[in-house]
């Protein structure tokens, strides 16, 4: 059976071997000048992780022999879902090899707006010892930590925040908490009642600046906000004021309404907003998860087999 599977970016090589182990024609179309319009013609299966996958795309690839795309990864937002549904070519992704990673990494971004490190250091290569005269840190143990997003990426940082000692508030329209040291709210209160608010929903049109003025006017003053779901769901510019005029502390954003984050984004000139190249899931073992399951999947449709992580 001759099969062709273009992938769009760069990814672990385990994936890729495994394709070519079991003969797959595999095009790295990031190592090449063609055009994902021109490659998707021949291809039977995609491998994509940020490059958006429109209907036109789709209908170009359908009119040749393509049959689905996977996601390396859990978000889809950059697939047009509805279109393939309609198109019937299969869309999967990756839900569970990044779990731990983003966890561990929106932690590790409380902790770093917590205690300040990227300021610390930056005054003592400056000379200014003294700063640990004027400035403290905040202790996580007894403060709120507001969740949004129940899923499995929100209740593995709810365990690690419970870990710390924080308090932990979790606000999901479709998913019921049953942990008993999370407290399940509304978003207002998760709002108005968190030291530190996580944020861990898909994009969606009802997610779109979930965290937009309003919002950013009835938290609780000195917050701190981090973001490794996906941009949009801030508000960037709202954000920026809010941090301006001293209601947010500061801010962690791994993922930007703008990917790649150009030179002349506004956002770079906001003070205590810390930005990361959206590589909270880019851990040493989630990135051959990534790579492996989404090339799994791809080679499971193409010889007529039922994938495990269906989206459309």
């Amino acid at each position: 059976m001759n099969m062709n599977v273009v992938i769009t970016e760069r990814m672990h090589r385990s994936g890729i071997d495994f394709l070519k182990e079991n003969d797959a024609n595999v095009e790295l179309l990031y190592e090449t000048n063609r055009s994902l319009e021109d490659a998707i013609k021949d291809a039977d299966g995609v491998v994509v992780r940020v490059a958006k996958i429109n209907e036109n795309l789709m209908r170009i690839g359908k009119e040749h022999k393509l049959k689905v795309i996977a996601k390396h990864g859990i978000g889809v937002d950059n697939i047009d879902v509805e279109a393939a549904k309609k198109l019937g070519i299969r869309v999967v992704n990756v839900p569970y090899s990044c779990i731990n990673a983003v966890a561990e990494f929106a932690l590790g971004a409380i902790l770093l707006l917590a205690k300040d490190y990227v300021r610390f250091d930056s005054e003592v290569r400056k000379g200014n010892w003294n700063l640990r005269y004027h400035k403290s840190n905040v202790e996580i143990r007894g403060k709120t930590i507001g969740i949004i997003g129940y899923g499995n990426i929100g209740r593995t940082v709810a365990k690690f925040a419970n870990s710390l000692g924080a308090y932990v508030f979790a606000y999901d329209r479709f998913v019921e908490v049953h942990e008993d040291y999370v407290k399940q709210v509304g978003l207002e209160t998760l709002l108005k009642g968190s030291d530190f608010i996580s944020i861990h929903v898909p994009l969606t049109k009802e997610t779109y600046h979930l965290i937009g003025r309003r919002e950013l006017e009835i938290v609780r003053e000195g917050v701190y906000i981090v973001n490794t779901s996906r941009g949009g769901i801030v508000d960037e510019s709202a954000l920026c004021e809010a941090i301006e005029r001293g209601r947010v502390s500061g801010a962690l954003l791994d993922t930007t309404e703008q990917e790649p984050v150009t030179l002349d984004n506004p956002i770079l000139k906001c003070r205590n907003l810390i930005l990361t190249a959206h590589s909270a899931g880019n851990s040493d073992v989630a990135v051959v998860g990534d790579s492996l399951d989404s090339c799994r999947q791809v080679l499971q449709v193409l010889k007529g087999e039922e994938p495990p992580f269906i989206v459309a």
